[in-house]
């Protein structure tokens, strides 16, 4: 999958579950389950953005000694 269309999925997610989290939290309070769940589910959704978007070290096909 292209890089940036994963990152727009997670985008989106984000904004959804920010949504609902923002929904749940006027109908119920702060403290509810529910909103407590997807506070949860935002911070992985999150997460896996900035892990999309760190550089990926570089790693060597061969071994030094066998390049020399």
């Amino acid at each position: 999958m292209n890089h940036a269309l994963t990152e727009e999925v997670c985008r989106k997610r984000i904004e959804e579950l920010r949504g609902k989290m923002v929904s749940a939290a006027k109908q119920y309070g702060m403290s509810h389950p529910l909103v407590l769940r997807y506070s949860q589910e935002l911070d992985r959704a999150h997460n896996k953005m900035l892990k999309l978007n760190q550089p990926q070290p570089y790693i060597w096909s061969q071994p030094v000694y066998e390049r020399l």
